[in-house]
This record gives structure tokens, sequence and C-alpha cells, in this order.
């Protein structure tokens, strides 16, 4: 494995392994190439979303991600997920996927917050995903939580997606059975009611958690702590934003290296500068006009325009509607 992180677990894509090893139409090399993975290997992600695009366009496929979730299997991932499954209820599962989430994924944010009676559970990445990708998270995250659903039913759940609706949602709604489908969200996850956080997990056992719990921090703690170009540019982004110099020069000033050094080390992790500064503030634009009081004027500036009428224009690029038209539907 050479230096140039993120990585994914190599345990991610055995679920595209099991779909593709049917597909005897596609080229013998890219198969090869998912079969010879080690499940225990950490494969950079930029490799992984080139071998996903791939994948993608010669089986013509948009819902490849989607189709490949549900190839998962019990035991998938490892440490992370018996951890799990072996927790008292469903809040105390969902810490422990967020505390242990660098095993399978080293640009995910896991974070789990409660509001108004509501769960959120939030999965940011710190690199752009492609569409195959953001579906097979999510649809990941299901398969897995569908061994912990008391009895086997399933729960009222929301699953969000930041991308907008596509064409055809039939493979959607085999995936997220009984799931609500939000297009166009804030952020991609779920929205569930709180009171299932307390709902007991089918499987659990407290020496099996323990036991697994201490496996899991030995593994976290074998692991090289990286942190990607791109979740420190984000970072930078982030804070420079309001009032300040989200300009690429600035940011490569304070990593410290040259710009033209950035951008060759941001398209080596598979984005760009212009596309994560875009991508930061479509996510804020979309939870301020949406979750918050805030006057427009103060969004544009909050997202670093000089202008009102230049956050206008972004904000109908990413959504097809005004802030107005937008929040007026939320509210909605």
């Amino acid at each position: 494995m050479t230096d140039g992180g993120p990585y994914y677990s190599a345990r991610l894509l055995i679920p595209f392994v099991r779909l593709l090893e049917r597909r005897s139409d596609l080229p013998s090399e890219l198969r090869a190439s998912f079969q010879a993975l080690d499940p225990d290997a950490r494969v950079p992600i930029r490799t992984a979303h080139e071998l996903l695009t791939g994948a993608v366009a010669l089986t013509n496929d948009p819902d490849l991600g989607l189709r490949a979730a549900r190839e998962i299997g019990v035991g998938d991932y490892g440490a992370v997920e018996y951890a799990a499954r072996s927790a008292a209820n469903w809040g105390e599962a969902c810490n422990v996927v967020g505390r242990y989430m660098r095993l399978i994924n080293d640009a995910l944010h896991y974070s789990l917050r409660t509001d108004s009676g509501r769960a959120f559970i939030q999965l940011q990445t710190s690199v752009p995903l492609p569409r195959a990708a953001a579906d097979f998270q999510a649809g990941a995250f299901i398969a897995s939580a569908s061994h912990l659903w008391p009895n086997g039913a399933a729960p009222q759940y929301e699953v969000w997606f930041t991308h907008e609706r596509p064409s055809q949602t039939d493979e959607y709604a085999r995936t997220f059975p009984g799931g609500k489908l939000r297009f166009g969200a804030p952020f991609n996850g779920f929205v569930i009611e709180k009171h299932y956080l307390d709902a007991a997990v089918t499987a659990a056992d407290p020496k099996l958690h323990v036991l697994m719990r201490t496996h899991a921090d030995a593994l976290l703690a074998s692991l090289p702590q990286v942190q990607s170009t791109t979740a420190r540019v984000r970072e930078l982004i982030t804070k420079e934003l309001a009032g300040g110099d989200p300009s690429v020069k600035n940011i490569a000033r304070q990593i410290p290296i040259a710009a033209r050094t950035l951008g060759r080390r941001l398209e080596q992790e598979g984005t760009t500068y212009r596309d994560l500064l875009d991508d930061l503030r479509r996510r804020l634009a979309m939870a301020y006009v949406g979750g918050s009081q805030l006057a427009l004027s103060e969004i544009a500036f909050l997202l670093g325009y000089s202008q009102a009428a230049a956050f206008h224009r972004a904000f109908k690029r990413w959504t097809t509607q005004t802030p107005l038209e937008y929040r007026h539907a939320r509210r909605s």
C-alpha cells in the first residue's frame, strides 16, 4: 500500500465483487481487479472510485451502487459490525459505528444528533462521492442495520441524498424498503424517530460486545493517522468562507504548499479545489436556507459571496429553485 490516502477498507468492495462475478460480459481484467482484493487490505479511495466509475460505464448501470448494497451479507464488516450487533440498543450501536468508522472508511465522518423527537444520522465525507458511491454508502448502512432491527421489523425512516432525484427510482425502493426517499437534501444520511435509539438490539450480547470493542480498539490504534489533503482543504475553506479569503492561493499558503502542488494533490485524491469550494457552499446553503431563519443576504455573506446575486445564481444551479422557493418548499 503506497502513501496517498484516504483509504477504504477492501471490505467495502466485496459486495461489488459478488455482483460483478455474475457479469460474464465484463472484461476479465476488471473482474480480476476486484476478485484479487484482500478483505483486510486498504484501498486508496481514488482507486476505488476509478474502479467504480469504470464498472458503471461498462455495465451502463447508474444503479450499480444500489444493487451492490443488496449483496451485503452478515459479517462483511468484521469487528465494526459485530461490535454494533452486540450492543445493548440502537443508540449504543450507532455510537459504536461512529467510533470505529475509520476501520472501514478514512473519509467518512459519521454523526448522530437528536432534535424535536427525531434522530439525524449524518454521513459527511471529506471527498466528493460519485452517485454510485453515495447510493452504496446509504444502502450499506440499511443492509447492516437490518440485522439490528427488533424482530426483523424495519422502523419508519427517511433516507436523504444530496444528489437530485434520478429519472428512475425503482432500485432505490428495492434497496430501502419502507423508507421515505428525499433527494436534494442538505446531507447524505437518515432520519428516524428518536425513540428507536432506545430499542433493544436483537443480538445484544454484553460479553461479546466488550470483546469486540477491545479488538476494534486494537485495530484502530494500529491504523496510520491519515488526514487527506482534501480534508485539510475543506477545514480551511470552512474557516475562511465568512469574511475571510477562501481563494486557492490563501488556502495553499496556510498548508503551506504551492497552489499548483495543492491542485495536483487534490487531483490525486479525485477532486479539485473548485469542486470542494462549490460542494461546501452547496451543503451549507441548503442547510442555512432550509433550516434557519437567516436572511438570504446574511447567508450569502456566510458563504463568501460578495454579491447576493451570485449566491442566487449558484443556488438555482444547485437545486433548480431560487432560495425563497426552496425555503418555502421545505417549510411546507
